[in-house]
């Protein structure tokens, strides 16, 4: 008789998802995947059980819920961990789906709160940290605090950095941006960009990582990752974890100032390329964790196909060019593993298909691979 813990995670178009079904499946867990399209990363990966295909959690939420719910019971499912934007789905109707196991994600207010760009700034300034200076974009709103500032537009509910901006004076806003409440105008905080993924349970921090973005697919999707220390980041990472009893996964991204000061600029409430660091020891976090856990120091890794494909737009000097280089000769391939090959040969066809759905459906590859995924704050 099969007595393994049985996990399920979703969201398996998502590379973090592929390197989290590897680790859990190390660790000794039978893990099934499920994702709304039919060509994920995941899906021929060894690490899984099974791969099952679900209703778009954006189109058809009811369906995704009662997918998930049979997944479930057929399965003996005790542990459903989302890695990607069904996380707000999944969160929403937490409540139908705990009867049946234990869902590694917290209440829908607080998701909605750190997914709102807006509302997460005023969380943190409250909070007494060095924010950007911010205001939501309206009709009403007085923008006499960005006249003598660089500053950007950019949407309340976004990711990607895909809805960026960039204003050399308020004056500039383009005519065809609402002012509805639904953009937001931020000064420009000029620095180097730091990511951080952490796991909480309870409002303690179970595992943490950071890293800084160098090689990057637009504006916003980190590529190469190394784990660096940066106690300010940990710490803010602890307070606004503590201040929301938070449970689940969370991500910041920081713009780090010349002075050295880390301004907190956004929140992805779920998992990120931080979880990319990790061993196998991060499975056992995610059901009774001990002590907290960081990277190695010496873990370097990259989504080496993507770095090829994106990251050269980075490049804009010979030390970046050098830089750029180092991560193909000395950074791991995510998607490679001796072990499971079946991913790293199959990523090209999984963004082929995804490269096609972005053609017909007339958006930019980055905002199809969450096309039927995301929320943006329309009632679920």
């Amino acid at each position: 008789m099969n007595t393994r813990k049985r996990v399920l995670v979703t969201g398996a178009r998502a590379p973090v998802a592929l390197h989290l079904c590897r680790l859990m499946r190390e660790a000794g867990f039978e893990v099934y995947a499920t994702d709304c399209i039919s060509y994920p990363l995941t899906k021929i990966s060894n690490s899984i059980k099974k791969f099952i295909l679900t209703p778009s959690p954006k189109k058809d939420t009811k369906n995704f819920i009662k997918s998930i719910i049979n997944i479930i019971e057929q399965q003996k499912i005790t542990l459903i961990i989302p890695t990607s934007e069904e996380i707000f789905y999944i969160s929403r109707y937490r409540d139908k789906l705990t009867p049946f196991c234990n869902v590694f994600v917290d209440d829908f207010d607080k998701i909605k709160l750190l997914h709102n760009k807006y509302e997460f700034i005023q969380l943190v300034k409250d909070l007494g940290f060095e924010v950007p200076k911010t205001a939501l974009l309206s009709n009403h709103v007085n923008l006499v605090q960005f006249e003598d500032e660089s500053a950007l537009l950019k949407k309340v509910y976004s990711r990607f950095s895909e809805s960026i901006i960039f204003l050399q004076s308020v004056g500039q806003i383009p005519n065809h941006i609402k002012r509805d409440g639904s953009w937001l105008v931020q000064e420009k905080i000029k620095g180097k960009q730091y990511c951080s993924y952490t796991v909480a349970k309870d409002g303690k921090v179970l595992a943490h990582s950071t890293y800084k973005s160098e090689f990057t697919a637009g504006l916003g999707a980190t590529l190469s990752f190394k784990h660096e220390y940066r106690p300010d980041i940990e710490q803010f990472s602890r307070d606004v974890v503590e201040k929301l009893n938070f449970s689940g996964q969370i991500s910041f991204d920081f713009i780090i100032h010349e002075n050295g000061v880390a301004f907190p600029i956004e929140c992805n409430p779920r998992a990120t390329s931080g979880l990319h660091l990790f061993d196998k020891e991060l499975a056992y976090i995610f059901t009774a964790a001990k002590s907290i856990l960081y990277p190695g120091e010496d873990r370097k890794e990259a989504i080496k196909l993507a770095v090829f494909l994106f990251g050269w737009k980075n490049v804009k000097s010979i030390t970046q060019l050098r830089k750029w280089l180092e991560v193909f000769i000395s950074y791991k391939d995510i998607t490679l593993k001796r072990n499971d090959l079946g991913p790293y040969f199959y990523q090209i066809i999984s963004l082929y298909k995804m490269w096609k759905e972005s053609r017909r459906n007339q958006v930019s590859l980055m905002e199809q691979s969450t096309f039927d995924i995301s929320w943006d704050g329309e009632k679920i």
